[in-house]
């Protein structure tokens, strides 16, 4: 059964599984706002070194660097140039303060050296209809939200955020081939369940959760959408989790995000 409990950056369904029975009747699909909230929130209804250990690390999607149309730049070196000249008047949307796409557009400022004003919102939609309109200019974006108004126009696709292109978008460069600077951001999603479940209990989510992600149909199903399938070991997926965890800390650090 799948128990959906938005809100909180999912906070609210990680302390459902703290609080669930160490049993791996209840498991929890984390993602990066997991680990940024532990480094932006002071009080947290769990703790998310010790109520938690890593299943799989199941799926991800690159970021895309869009633009609204009315700002008349196609391209990434565009961009920057605009942004040298005018990036004190530009402003970018993201999913709100500490969001994973807020905290990469201020690496990526970093990255290219260019100044941009944060416009924070409190959801996908309203920041993607935002730029599209013009009101904001800018936001890296979710290759899988961003990519019907790619296709349609509405937004300008400038690089994608990322080692390699994408087979959705072929054509699309990736932000080093087209700004010179290699640079990858994006959203992720794997399992935790709660700590104290028995081993066994766990290599066999490890196992069915991994044969579920090598299947064709879900491998395609997902690539539609622009999202690439893992499959890890637990150890694999802890260790990709620590290497996010740093990466995070230094975003916020160059942004001085807070939460209150």
């Amino acid at each position: 059964m799948l128990d959906h409990r938005p809100g909180g950056g999912t906070t609210i369904g990680a302390a459902a599984v703290a609080q669930a029975p160490a049993d791996g009747h209840t498991i929890f699909m984390n993602a990066s706002s997991f680990l940024i909230n532990a480094q932006l929130m002071a009080k947290l209804p769990y703790d998310p070194d010790k109520d938690f250990v890593p299943i799989t690390f199941a799926a991800s999607n690159p970021h895309v660097l869009v633009v609204s149309p009315t700002l008349g730049v196609n391209t990434v070196e565009g961009f920057l140039a605009l942004a040298e000249k005018k990036g004190g008047e530009l402003s970018y949307a993201s999913f709100g303060i500490g969001s994973s796409n807020h905290l990469a557009f201020e690496m990526l400022k970093s990255t290219y050296a260019f100044k941009m004003i944060h416009v924070p919102y409190k959801g996908t939609q309203q920041a993607m209809a935002d730029v599209m309109a013009g009101q904001v200019q800018a936001m890296l974006a979710d290759l899988p939200a961003a990519g019907p108004h790619i296709r349609s126009g509405k937004l300008v696709a400038l690089g994608l955020a990322a080692k390699r292109r994408s087979p959705t978008f072929p054509d699309l460069p990736t932000l080093g081939e087209a700004g010179g600077k290699a640079f990858s951001s994006g959203s992720w999603f794997g399992f935790l369940a709660r700590t104290g479940t028995p081993v066994e209990v766990l290599g066999t989510l490890n196992r069915e959760i991994n044969k579920a992600l090598a299947s064709p149909d879900i491998k395609a199903r997902l690539a539609e959408r622009g999202m690439e399938t893992h499959g890890t070991s637990s150890d694999e997926f802890a260790a990709f989790m620590k290497e996010q965890s740093a990466r995070f800390a230094e975003a916020i650090r160059i942004s001085g995000a807070r939460i209150e």
